[in-house]
């Protein structure tokens, strides 16, 4: 049974969007607390190289926990979070790791429906993400046309990310990697041929469709390459 989360995100210079980022994750515990009052949800922010406001917003929440580390590294920000996360959590299999990241906004159940993925024997979650409203509608809709919403769905983001601890534990953990970590862990995961993971829709986390992202060939740079597609489309 579930009895402590942890929601563990990556942030390197995010002023402009932790705080919405927070938000979202407060208004997501309170939802699950008000079913489920038993379970303890902590955040954990991990500062990587921070050099603006990130730290000064996260730390204005006494909800927040900090870690501060200077990876440069989407991988190693995400394990330095698990880590302090593990500390006191108690026992592995009765901590859900929920995992997003600073330029996003998880749903009001996000939390919940892991929650009850958990407790329906999932030890992964994948959920999907959708861009954010800044999207020009000729990106947008080639957007909708690549991706396939719907449970059961083929992608992974590590933005929408939620792993039982002891199964993380036993996969190895986050790959320290500037980018790719999250496609490495879920492909982890599915050569083990006996952890259950569950593909979802139903908790769509809204993403940031900023260009100037921390991870190479992450989100931002996929955004790009499909504006530059379209653009070429209709030139």
């Amino acid at each position: 049974m579930i009895r402590c989360v942890a929601v563990v995100i990556p942030a390197a210079n995010e002023e402009r969007r932790i705080g919405r980022c927070l938000s979202a994750v407060a208004i997501a515990r309170r939802h699950l607390c008000l079913s489920e009052a038993t379970i303890v949800v902590r955040t954990v922010v991990v500062l990587d190289g921070c050099q603006d406001r990130t730290a000064m917003i996260a730390a204005a929440s006494r909800e927040v926990q900090t870690v501060a580390i200077t990876a440069r590294s989407a991988g190693a920000a995400r394990r330095a979070g698990v880590s302090a996360a593990l500390a006191d959590a108690g026992p592995p299999r009765e901590l859900w790791l929920a995992n997003t990241d600073a330029d996003s906004q998880v749903p009001v159940d996000w939390l919940t429906t892991m929650v009850a993925e958990a407790r329906r024997g999932a030890h992964l979650v994948l959920g999907t993400v959708m861009p954010g409203q800044d999207l020009r509608p000729r990106a947008r809709a080639e957007w909708l046309r690549r991706h396939h919403l719907r449970d059961g769905h083929p992608h992974v983001h590590g933005a929408n990310f939620g792993i039982r601890a002891d199964a993380y534990l036993n996969l190895g953990g986050w790959p320290p990697v500037v980018t790719g970590e999250d496609t490495e862990l879920a492909r982890r995961a599915s050569r083990t041929g006996h952890l259950r993971i569950s593909r979802t829709a139903a908790i769509p986390v809204v993403t940031s469709v900023r260009r100037d992202g921390r991870a190479p060939r992450g989100f931002s740079g996929y955004l790009r390459d499909l504006s530059a597609t379209t653009a070429e489309a209709t030139a």
